[in-house]
């Protein structure tokens, strides 16, 4: 629940007028907007949210938000694109700094999986999962605009395991299905382990599961002699 009613919901009537689409607007203005809902719709969560609170925590007018944005539910797709996005690029941006193809599989495997895996344990983006979760019974439809796949940091994963298919080093059938197996081993066993953020999970716990989640995946997918 949100304090003196300030996060209500602003969901209009029945029978009112819809209101007008978005216009583009400045993008400075609009990704103001964007952290400043970011920030509201984790404090309160999605129905407790209204845009007037959105609107006063961006210092714009609640005109502005509509004109930019629509609708409530647009802008809270448009933060959910925004931190897996920028995650995405922090993540790919970690894989190019330690993946060097050092000729050691099992380290750069690791490398990997560990960068995936701090990415989900991220607070932010564990937060948002929770709000999602929270939501998922009254709007599905923003789990599915969470799970949506957004495949930047998982194809440059790819791109390197097929280098070593190419090599003989693995045996892979369908490296875009492996590649996901990888992250289900590791990445999401993380997710499980936290109980969706409620348990920290330490770093020597992190280690732990990317070790045993990359040598399963080793025993599957290493070439035999």
């Amino acid at each position: 629940m949100s304090p003196s009613g300030q996060g209500r919901r602003d969901t209009g009537s029945a029978g009112q007028s819809p209101r007008p689409a978005a216009r583009p607007g400045r993008p400075d203005k609009r990704q103001a907007i964007v952290e400043a809902a970011k920030r509201v719709f984790l404090r309160y969560g999605f129905t407790d949210t209204s845009v007037d609170v959105i609107a006063a925590e961006a210092g714009a007018s609640k005109q502005t938000v509509y004109n930019h944005f629509g609708d409530k539910k647009t802008l809270f797709v448009a933060v959910v694109e925004t931190a897996q996005r920028d995650a995405a690029n922090r993540s790919v941006a970690r894989f190019a700094a330690l993946f060097h193809e050092s000729g050691d599989l099992e380290h750069d495997l690791r490398a990997a999986a560990r960068i995936w895996t701090e990415l989900v344990l991220d607070r932010e983006m564990v937060a948002l999962r929770r709000v999602i979760v929270a939501e998922q019974w009254r709007h599905p439809e923003l789990a599915e605009e969470w799970a949506r796949p957004r495949p930047a940091f998982d194809e440059a994963v790819a791109r390197e395991i097929g280098k070593y298919v190419e090599a003989g080093v693995l045996d892979i059938p369908d490296v875009p299905l492996a590649t996901h197996q990888l992250i289900l081993l590791t990445a999401h066993e993380a997710i499980h382990r936290s109980r969706d953020g409620l348990h920290e999970v330490t770093s020597t716990e992190i280690g732990r599961i990317v070790d045993d989640g990359v040598r399963m995946w080793l025993r599957s997918y290493r070439a035999r002699p």
